[in-house]
């Protein structure tokens, strides 16, 4: 039998008893927890499924809701590096000019996704220091919600 060597939580998988350093594990079991797990090419994510065992492939629980108010025109918008699945960025409908979005580069007029007044756009993202916002005119509002 193969042997856990070092602790380690799975984040939305409860098992009881917890996992404890040197735990022998049946490599049925050891296919059993990959296949619990998806992979999107950065981090090893838990899938879940509906009561009835349909695989959820729907957008994930929103963990916050930022609005962002402009104090200048052309000005940039950037996060730190919080891990999300998800992304959404609404441009107010009172804004009087367009939002520029991008992902993993510099957003601005002409570069990147444009969102007019009352538009919105989702990206799957795995950080939202990734996620590059452009805003043109002063006094203009941006709500991102975040999903992870």
């Amino acid at each position: 039998m193969a042997k856990i060597s070092i602790h380690f939580p799975l984040k939305g998988l409860h098992i009881d008893p917890d996992l404890f350093e040197h735990l022998e594990v049946d490599p049925k079991a050891i296919q059993t927890l990959a296949a619990l797990f998806g992979w999107d090419g950065v981090a090893r994510r838990l899938l879940t499924c509906s009561a009835r065992g349909s695989l959820n492939a729907v957008s994930p629980a929103v963990c916050c809701i930022t609005n962002k108010t402009t104090v200048g025109a052309g000005e940039n918008i950037t996060f730190g590096d919080i891990p999300i699945t998800e992304a959404m960025i609404l441009a107010n409908s009172a804004n009087t000019g367009d939002v520029w979005v991008n992902v993993g580069a510099a957003a601005d007029v002409d570069t990147g996704w444009p969102l007019h007044p009352g538009d919105m756009v989702k990206f799957s993202i795995n950080t939202m220091a990734d996620l590059k916002i452009h805003v043109v005119t002063l006094g203009s509002k941006v709500i991102i919600v975040r999903a992870g």
